[in-house]
């Protein structure tokens, strides 16, 4: 494939100045061509460092006839304004996580890019790229583990008090992180929407039901650093979400003492876990080349991180310049927030939640 293609960027904060821009410099079928961000100091640091041309112009990206899709790194309230401009201008559309903040604005932005005739695709679902997801799902596929029983989600950091002015670097200070109609939420919405969409890619289930309890114990912030969520997936299976941003003792990415932190899976004949890239695998039927009736840990070369998103940005840039659907569309998107969304709602109303089929 001789053609590239190029890549606008607009925010140029700290995911997009932390890993978005070194991801596209390795990317092998983009090409970064410019870039906006409100802030002046901040557009011209992003300039300085990644050698395309930035300004505070949304129409210096979305009116630059190089540019074939945006990659939008805003305060999520953002992503959906920004993403119907930008498909109105004939621009394919990459939404950091989450693709909105309500279903609403979920749905707008869908019906604006299949209106404008152009792709859409919500970034959290890059993990499937990544080795371990893959081959959880080839294991799961195979019937190593059986039938799937549960799944737990667990996590705990610490989040200092700057992260929710200024994020961990500190680059850019604002507020967004505090506020619920701008971020959407807290710790469920921002740091584990990647995580429902891997179960949800690995088991090929859908979430049925859904109930939750949060609360905001440590952290002056409206949105929550501690929630618990039951899921009901449609198969009959149970689900789990523990998750906080203000355990004591933890780390900012993760907390120590447990191996029961990341993702889990129960099957009926077998367990999955997610252990810092790798994976361990118990298996009363063996295959794949498990060895049965005890622990198998796979581990993977491939960066856990930045090389996944290399494949995610590659793929989709194949999507487009074949026009077939990325492997991630919109709609992927749209179930994930509907999920958080419904375990929002019910820990306001302290009752369980049916999904739309």
């Amino acid at each position: 494939m001789s053609r590239r293609l190029g890549i606008g960027l607009i925010g140029l904060g700290e995911i997009a100045y932390k890993s978005t821009g070194g991801v596209l410099l390795r990317t092998p079928n983009v090409t970064m061509v410019a870039g906006m961000d409100p802030l002046p100091e901040i557009a011209a640091s992003y300039e300085a460092r990644f050698k395309i041309p930035c300004s505070t112009s949304l129409d210096d990206v979305l009116k630059n006839p190089e540019v074939d899709a945006v990659v939008i790194s805003t305060p999520h309230d953002l992503h959906v304004p920004l993403g119907i401009r930008a498909a109105q201008t004939g621009k394919h559309v990459i939404v950091e996580k989450p693709m909105a903040t309500t279903l609403d604005d979920a749905d707008d932005l869908i019906a604006a890019c299949q209106e404008a005739g152009v792709k859409l695709s919500s970034k959290e679902g890059g993990v499937r790229y990544q080795p371990a997801t893959a081959r959880a799902k080839r294991l799961l596929d195979a019937g190593v583990i059986g039938d799937v029983m549960a799944t737990q989600v667990f996590g705990a950091a610490n989040k200092p008090e700057s992260y929710w002015s200024g994020g961990y670097s500190g680059r850019v200070r604002t507020t967004w992180r505090r506020s619920k109609a701008e971020s959407g939420g807290g710790i469920l919405i921002m740091n584990y929407i990647y995580d429902i969409y891997r179960l949800r890619y690995i088991t090929g289930l859908e979430v049925a039901r859904v109930f939750a309890e949060y609360d905001t114990y440590r952290t002056p912030v409206e949105v929550e650093d501690f929630i618990a969520v039951t899921l009901r997936y449609t198969n009959g299976a149970i689900g789990t979400f523990m998750a906080s941003s203000c355990a004591p003792g933890a780390a900012k990415s993760g907390i120590r003492g447990t191996r029961a932190a990341g993702n889990r899976i129960f099957g009926t004949a077998g367990q999955i876990v997610f252990e810092d890239g790798d994976l361990l695998v118990y298996t009363e039927i063996g295959g794949d080349g498990l060895e049965s009736g005890s622990w198998n840990q796979l581990s993977f070369s491939q960066d856990f991180g930045d090389d996944t998103y290399v494949t995610y940005f590659e793929r989709f840039a194949e999507a487009v310049l074949e026009d077939r659907q990325p492997d991630i569309p919109g709609e992927e998107g749209r179930r994930n927030l509907e999920i958080f969304l419904a375990a929002y709602h019910s820990g306001e109303t302290h009752e369980p939640v049916t999904l739309s089929e």
